[in-house]
């Protein structure tokens, strides 16, 4: 009867242990529901079908990989027409792929290309690099061009195998015909792509291999381990931003799986209210919401919080959000409890304030002072000495932008580049006549003076013979020359900003990159406003100032 007792419990540990493998298993698989694409081939006779899956991004373009042989067609002759891939969210959307050209070293690959959805919700952080072990427990994704998690799980039988189009071979997982280019998954996430679709032995390029076909060809790999356990985002969360009011409050609900999550937006003052979609990506969470006018709030922010058992849950999310034609702006999100701000959260953000909480914290005796009726000048002098120095070049600075710009653009003087180091105002550049120079030492003087009478300390224009002649070019009519006319904005962004970027793309003067300081995000508002204006007066289009900076 003892024996009976003791086979009985081990049995029972081990349909336990088989369960949670399953369970596991399942759980990974399940949260690549935005990974993974069905792929259709229209080829010269016949169309052929297969999976797909996400591995990186780059410049507006999202980049999967799957089985050569489902975009070269079965039969000879054939010739690839039209290659589509439908994802199975938001819609069953179905985007234009195309083939990227390069050597897959002898292995069944592919890599294909599409312009990047609106919404991005794939996970990165979804991916085994280890060694495949023979034995272990794997399952895949896909059936007859649809979403499908295998029933049946198998395991690894061979690694390593030489001469093949694969390194990998599986047994039985009991594929159809249809699932080459489909991803295998591990406990730990994808291992590999499926090339063989035998329901007695599967053929299957290993992560490894795929990593290194990609990243020889300088392809993006974004794919990395996964994160155990996720962050859990459940529950009410606060909005914390200079220009978001306190009461804005977002409930996150999981979606179908561990990793993604529903959420609603709430203004109690309005009857608002927005709705959109998250991913937890490992330590971030990537948010798309929902706007007015056909518009989309986008943002990513990084996790924080404890581990407390097999949970790690999230207490405080620091990133930029975007809205609609909005630049991005600087947002805390803190999790609440009982309508307050959780008391761990409270206690992490006081040992890790944000970047906007330490400006602010050395700019808050100015503005105190002016909230008990202190004018400019007293709410300046509370300031420290390195704050007055910051304001004040930042000013000095802002105002050689908006009035030296202006002034070049009149006369027409667009290849000088000003700056301004210390108190010194300088112009470098070449020029066509003795008069233009005299306009330019001119303008220097006139800008010191201005920075001198009103900030209280000397400036003064310097290097004024680094201005230097040059022969006259003509200038041929036609379309608006819009990079001539960026020239000189550009050279003067580049000694406030060096890592920030101008330039028109479509309707939008558009500035975008690093800034130094928040100072300077607020002061380049500013030169872009003003030279959105006059290039839309110029060109006779209508320009709006796009600011997409960070600081």
């Amino acid at each position: 009867m003892k024996k009976v007792i003791k086979w009985i419990a081990l049995v029972l540990v081990l349909n336990a242990g088989t369960s949670h493998a399953d369970t596991s298993l399942r759980e990974r698989a399940q949260s690549l529901r935005h990974n993974v694409v069905s792929v259709n081939a229209k080829m010269t006779n016949t169309n052929q079908q297969g999976f797909a899956w996400v591995i990186g991004e780059r410049d507006e373009y999202l980049y999967l990989v799957t089985a050569s042989h489902v975009i070269e067609g079965a039969n000879p002759g054939d010739e690839l027409k039209a290659l589509t891939v439908r994802f199975f969210r938001d819609g069953n959307t179905v985007h234009t792929a195309q083939v990227v050209a390069g050597d897959s070293k002898g292995l069944d690959l592919a890599v294909l290309k599409i312009a990047m959805p609106s919404r991005a919700p794939w996970l990165y952080a979804a991916a085994d690099i280890t060694a495949i072990s023979p034995q272990s427990k794997v399952t895949y994704i896909g059936k007859a061009a649809d979403w499908h998690v295998g029933e049946q799980f198998g395991q690894i039988e061979r690694v390593n195998i030489p001469t093949n189009p694969y390194d990998v071979s599986a047994v039985g997982l009991e594929l159809d015909v249809g699932t080459s280019g489909a991803p295998l998954i591990g406990e730990l996430g994808i291992i590999g792509l499926i090339v063989t679709d035998s329901s007695h032995q599967t053929g299957v390029i290993s992560l490894a291999e795929i990593k290194d076909v990609v990243t020889s060809r300088s392809l993006p790999w974004g794919l990395r381990p996964w994160v155990s356990p996720p962050y859990t985002l459940d529950g009410v969360w606060a909005a914390r931003a200079p220009n978001i009011p306190d009461n804005i409050r977002l409930t996150f609900t999981p979606s179908d799986d561990t990793m993604h999550y529903d959420y609603t937006v709430e203004f109690p003052t309005s009857p608002r209210s927005n709705i959109g979609v998250g991913v937890v990506d490992g330590d971030e969470v990537r948010l798309w919401q929902s706007m007015p006018s056909a518009k989309t709030s986008h943002g990513t922010f990084k996790i924080h919080g404890p581990k407390e058992g097999n949970v790690t849950e999230a207490i405080v999310m620091d990133g930029f959000i975007t809205d609609g034609d909005v630049g991005p702006t600087q947002v805390r999100m803190v999790k609440q409890n009982s309508a307050s701000d959780d008391d761990r959260a409270v206690a992490w953000m006081k040992a890790n304030p944000s970047d906007f909480n330490r400006m602010f914290s050395k700019y808050l005796p100015a503005i105190n002072a002016q909230k008990n009726g202190a004018d400019d000048d007293e709410a300046f002098s509370a300031l420290g000495e390195d704050e007055q120095l910051t304001v004040m070049g930042g000013m000095a600075q802002g105002m050689m932008l908006r009035a030296g710009l202006m002034r070049l653009a009149e006369l027409g003087l667009t290849n000088i580049k000003l700056a301004i180091d210390g108190r010194c105002y300088s112009a470098t550049g070449a020029l066509t006549s003795t008069s233009a120079q005299q306009q330019v030492d001119t303008l220097l003087k006139s800008l010191a003076d201005d920075a001198t009478q009103q900030f209280g300390k000397h400036y003064e224009p310097c290097n004024l013979s680094q201005v230097t002649r040059a022969k006259e070019t003509k200038v041929n009519s036609g379309e608006f020359d819009f990079s001539a006319e960026l020239a000189q904005p550009k050279r003067i962004l580049s000694g406030l900003a060096p890592d920030a970027t101008l330039s028109v793309r479509g309707d939008c003067l558009l500035l975008e990159g690093k800034l130094p300081s928040p100072v300077h995000k607020m002061m380049l508002a500013n030169m872009l406003q003003d030279l959105a204006e006059t290039l839309s007066a110029k060109s006779k289009k209508a320009l709006t100032p796009c600011d997409q900076t960070t600081s």
